[in-house]
């Protein structure tokens, strides 16, 4: 009788590795809740910690910005060096990046160190598709795919709960730093699991990395991204350069894609008459999602007293006011199979973008009292649910079979490369449409809620020419 042993370690039987993998399933969910709480818990925190920075809103959406750059460029990069040299190796590298941004976060004196602290942090967006890769690899295409189920749970779980703690705590403005340091002790929870308890993938890729690639990327969308955010506190002289050299760099990153064997980010795909709408709805999405996220926390913490608008709202009301959004997102993403049991999943696909563009219309037009935020943030957090649940598979059925892989990997990189965009524009309208110096004016963040509904509304055309196309 023979006995298979495990790839990576002859001396381990087979079975006994799998068991090994199936067990460490519940511990990666933990590692997900852990990075749950801090997605939804830092934002939460971030108001109170541009008051004791003096930062301006403006501030406060670069920061976000600077961490969505930073994924949008990472999770592409690490998920193939993970694929060359093991993803376990990379999902230990990534904690501990992670764990470095949110120490120089909780350390920041200023917006520079700040923004260095939150770009690192960006990293923590790689832990979710390392961990798919290594239980996709040890337990196979069906088990690693059930295994997906829990972790997901497990991250909107804490992401919720994260929100709400962390703004019950925060209601003293002297517990923002200790509250920091409580979110940075996360990352080191989570390195024993990723340490000891998980297992090494073990099939690798042949190949290499696009290092010239990746530096285009990086730097085409650094130079255009920040001239963008500079726009209203820089003269032209300095921020047109900035931005035609961003433009450049990327004309010549696309052109590098193109030519690599190996490319960071398949832009080909990005052209496919099948997948282009998808794509683009994605990044419409994540635009509107990520774009409101400072500008709406900001408004809502900001006092009437000084500026003549605002919540005045302290921590807890802040995640207090973040729950219906996100439970209607969760609910949204639970109904969306069933509702496409009854109707066309363009129809669909349209109507959620339809509920995201009216809740942002809605606080648009009426932001003077939690309700409307309510309100408003219940019916685009259903439509995006929806979107965020149908947008993958409706790709994954677009796809050619042996791109799967990598067209998920083009679509995760373009939602949070829409994150850092929005962000950044956010901050450049803010900064542009000023009540007093450092302080915006009301109109200010309602074109921000106007520009996300205009981006959601601008989907439901394109959802619903999905269906004409297929026919």
């Amino acid at each position: 009788m023979t006995t298979t042993t495990d790839p990576a370690d002859p001396t381990v039987p087979a079975d006994r590795a799998v068991r090994a993998a199936a067990a460490a399933v519940p511990l990666l969910a933990l590692v997900e809740f852990a990075s749950g709480v801090l997605q939804g818990g830092f934002p939460i925190l971030l108001p109170r910690l541009g008051e004791h920075l003096d930062l301006r809103a403006a501030d406060l959406s670069l920061a976000l910005g600077a961490e969505f750059l930073v994924s949008g460029v990472a999770v592409p990069l690490t998920s193939r060096l993970g694929d060359l040299y093991g993803h376990r190796r990379l999902l230990r590298a990534t904690v501990l990046l992670t764990l470095l941004g949110f120490v120089v976060t909780a350390l920041a004196p200023d917006l520079p160190v700040l923004l260095a602290g939150r770009a690192l942090s960006g990293f923590l967006a790689c832990w979710l598709p390392l961990e798919f890769a290594i239980l996709r690899d040890r337990l196979g295409e069906e088990r690693g795919g059930r295994a997906v189920g829990p972790l997901v749970g497990a991250l909107t779980v804490g992401s919720t709960l994260g929100a709400l703690a962390v703004g019950g705590l925060g209601a003293d403005p002297a517990a923002t730093r200790p509250l920091l340091w409580a979110l940075a002790v996360l990352p080191v929870l989570a390195l024993p699991v990723v340490w000891w308890l998980v297992p090494e993938s073990v099939v690798r890729a042949a190949g290499r990395i696009d290092w010239a690639g990746a530096a285009l990327l990086s730097l085409g969308l650094t130079l255009l991204l920040a001239g963008l955010g500079a726009s209203g506190v820089l003269p032209g002289a300095v921020t047109g350069p900035s931005m035609a050299a961003g433009v450049l760099l990327l004309a010549l990153f696309v052109r590098q894609q193109l030519r690599s064997d190996a490319p960071v980010v398949d832009v080909r795909l990005l052209a496919r008459r099948a997948t282009a709408p998808v794509f683009g709805l994605s990044f419409l999405l994540g635009c509107a999602l990520y774009g409101a996220q400072g500008p709406t926390l900001a408004f809502q913490a900001a006092k009437p007293a000084e500026t003549g608008y605002g919540l005045g709202a302290v921590p807890l009301v802040l995640g207090l006011l973040v729950l219906p959004q996100t439970a209607a997102a969760t609910l949204g993403a639970l109904t969306a199979h069933r509702l496409t049991l009854r109707q066309d999943v363009s129809r669909v696909l349209g109507l959620g973008f339809a509920l995201c563009a009216t809740g942002y219309g809605v606080i648009a037009l009426g932001h003077a009292a939690a309700w409307q935020f309510v309100l408003g943030g219940a019916l685009a957090g259903y439509g995006a649910g929806l979107g965020l649940s149908l947008l993958p598979a409706l790709l994954m059925r677009r796809l050619p079979a042996d791109r799967t892989g990598v067209g998920t990997g083009v679509y995760n990189t373009l939602k949070s490369l829409a994150g850092a965009a929005a962000g950044v524009l956010a901050a450049a309208v803010l900064d542009h449409l000023v009540l007093r110096a450092g302080v915006p004016s009301e109109g200010a963040y309602t074109l921000v809620w106007a520009g996300c509904a205009a981006a959601c509304a601008l989907g439901v055309p394109v959802a619903l020419a999905l269906r004409q196309r297929r026919a």
